[in-house]
């Protein structure tokens, strides 16, 4: 299996994060029931990317979730606007503060974040491997 960047990791969770499923939309169901829905649809490993037909992995995007709220709030709002809320960088910077000129501010503050989730990711994975070794 190919290894995925953390950028690719954080595309999957935003999907996911979304919904990614067309049942998801499709039905009445309140914000709790969506999630249900898409956390019983994904465990039966049917939940797929509606645009391109990728099958999302549940088990990375929860993992990934479990990280981005070991974040701070400034990295966790960040990639959550920017990902899965899909705001374009002005908005962004106005709502958390960031300078918005240059446009390359918000391009370093989202480089962060996103190393940031790295980082925190292959902590929880080397304890996993530590764990896993005894």
């Amino acid at each position: 299996m190919k290894q995925q960047t953390t950028k690719e990791r954080i595309i999957n969770w935003a999907r996911w994060a979304r919904g990614g499923s067309p049942m998801a939309s499709s039905k009445n169901l309140t914000g709790t029931g969506n999630v249900c829905d898409r956390m019983r649809i994904a465990a039966e490993g049917a939940l797929f990317v509606p645009t391109s037909g990728d099958r999302l992995d549940g088990e990375d995007a929860a993992r990934v979730e479990h990280a981005w709220k070991r974040l701070t709030p400034m990295h966790r709002e960040l990639l959550r606007w920017h990902y899965i809320r899909n705001a374009n960088p002005q908005m962004i910077c106005r709502r958390l503060g960031i300078k918005p000129r240059p446009t390359s501010i918000f391009d370093i503050e989202l480089a962060r974040a996103e190393a940031a989730l790295g980082a925190v990711l292959s902590g929880i994975a080397a304890k996993g491997r530590a764990a896993d070794a005894r």
